[in-house]
């Protein structure tokens, strides 16, 4: 016999299992939580004997018989085959729609952040350097582009079609702003070739946005997301220009001249991200990205610094890790009592660190696993989404780096280097039809990478964290659930592509 395939976990006041066949979450008392790990291994004999000092034996053999009798769930089904996510009946067809491109348009940057990925602490990334895209690569890619631009379907959560949303290209670093009539005039291309609608988006340090950049993302609606970490005193910490000078105040300065020029365009066009480094104050960085007029109300992207193959690390101490885990609970508690408490709309900063998983524990879906399952996190190279280097070669998105390449301008997307890229990633990855998470997993390529190449030891590494948050995150889950059952409600109307 095998036993169930399930996770258990538990809050102050109720036992739960996590049934990975059903993807059910069951309350259950503290008898059938505590027998159901024995449950299929040792004959019910056994069970009773081993429990019958801290349960009756009459309770005991009860529980078990209500563990038997369960439909569906407890099933000591686990899946025998990894699958494909590639869809071999559309596959070639699916690499000709595309929705989102991504240029990385230099490799320059006015900046030199102490965390960034390009600063040489990281040992397998590249630095910064002096090139920039060329107008041939730049063209073909575009062109490549708007030649297989797909709007993009839009539901919200039961299903329901509500819009189709413009495909969109972006500009990516280095520093785009570096040179804006480059990215300018790609702009103006791309709408000369595409006569529907595109939507573009420029990510900036938000140092060089002079009055003339202004008026032309204005005209143009185009969407700018600007780093900035929080208030001076954590943002100047590491998001420094060459001198080691501070970049908070120029940034604040240029926000509030486009906000004066035109706070329509502002609100709905200029978004944030932030990058959380140690050792910070987590609980002023929450607090003015609720209380600056300036940031708190844009969409909000908080990020972590990548803390894999990096020398940057090695000066924090245990305290700073202390200190975060005291701010990270502490916010965790406003994080409750705002998505307990009805029609109570929860910040973006608290919804980027506690929220994303919750939704995806809420919205999972209740179906039978079967014998197979596919790599949950990862996507199909190509499809959909597109990042082109400066030298012209395609890959699956900006956080793969150079790693993983699947074509470039002349060739175009080439469909064996998308499907041996997968196929790589699911023959390195079968312990995962043995692992718990496998249905509410997010890790995908990056997760497997190390330099420019596959290592599934890296893999494994990662998992071990990403099950310690998946379980942090059932039970906070839990808990908000036990406080107010409709605290996901909201879900409902989420609209997602």
């Amino acid at each position: 016999m095998k036993k169930p395939f399930i996770h258990k976990f538990n809050t102050k006041q109720n036992y739960y299992i996590y049934d990975i066949n059903t993807n059910n979450i069951i309350k259950v008392d503290q008898i059938i939580y505590d027998i159901i790990d024995d449950y299929g291994i040792i004959p019910f004999s056994g069970i009773v004997h081993k429990w019958k000092g801290k349960y009756e034996e009459k309770l005991i053999a009860e529980s078990l018989n209500r563990i038997r009798k369960s439909r569906d769930v407890f099933s000591p089904n686990w899946p025998a085959i990894m699958e494909s996510v590639i869809c071999k009946k559309h596959f070639h067809e699916s690499l000709y729609k595309l929705d989102d491109l991504i240029l990385n348009v230099t490799e320059r940057c006015n900046m030199r952040c102490k965390y960034c990925s390009y600063s040489g602490s990281y040992y397998y990334e590249r630095i910064h350097s002096q090139r920039n895209m060329t107008w041939k690569v730049a063209k073909k890619s575009l062109e490549y582009f708007c030649e297989r631009a797909q709007e993009r379907d839009v539901y919200n959560v039961s299903g329901t079609f509500v819009t189709k949303e413009k495909p969109n290209i972006s500009f990516y670093g280095g520093e785009c702003l570096v040179i804006f009539n480059f990215v300018k005039k790609c702009i103006e291309y791309a709408k000369s070739i595409r006569k529907k609608p595109i939507q573009f988006r420029i990510d900036t340090n938000g140092t060089l946005i002079n009055e003339e950049i202004m008026r032309f993302l204005i005209e143009n609606d185009i969407t700018l997301q600007v780093s900035i970490d929080g208030p001076i005193e954590e943002h100047d910490k590491y998001r420094v220009f060459k001198n080691g000078n501070g970049s908070f105040n120029l940034i604040v300065k240029n926000l509030q001249k486009l906000q004066k020029m035109d706070k329509t365009y502002y609100e709905k066009r200029v978004c944030f991200i932030s990058t959380l480094a140690p050792s910070y104050n987590l609980l002023d960085i929450y607090k003015f990205f609720i209380s600056n007029e300036l940031v708190n109300k844009g969409t909000l992207i908080v990020n972590y610094v990548i803390p894999r193959d990096t020398d940057f690390f090695k000066n924090f101490s245990k305290q700073t890790k202390q200190q975060w885990n005291e701010y990270h609970e502490n916010l965790e508690k406003r994080y409750i009592d705002l998505r307990v408490a009805a029609n109570v709309v929860v910040d973006e900063f608290l919804s980027n660190l506690f929220e994303r998983p919750l939704l995806d524990i809420h919205m999972r879906q209740r179906k039978p696993l079967g014998t197979k399952c596919g790599p949950n996190g990862i996507c199909v190279p190509g499809v959909r989404r597109l990042f082109v280097s400066v030298d012209g070669k395609f890959y699956p998105c900006e956080r793969v780096g150079e790693t993983f390449c699947i074509g470039n301008v002349d060739k175009g997307i080439e469909p064996r280097k998308v499907k041996s890229i997968v196929k790589k990633y699911i023959d390195g990855s079968n312990d995962c039809l043995n692992c718990w998470a496998v249905r509410l997993c997010t890790v995908c390529f990056t997760s497997a990478r190390k330099g420019h190449r596959f290592d599934f030891g890296r893999k494994k590494e990662i998992c071990v964290n990403v099950k310690n948050d998946l379980h942090d995150s059932l039970v906070l889950y839990a808990r908000i659930m036990e406080k107010n059952p409709k605290a996901f409600d909201f879900v409902k109307d989420i609209i997602y592509g």
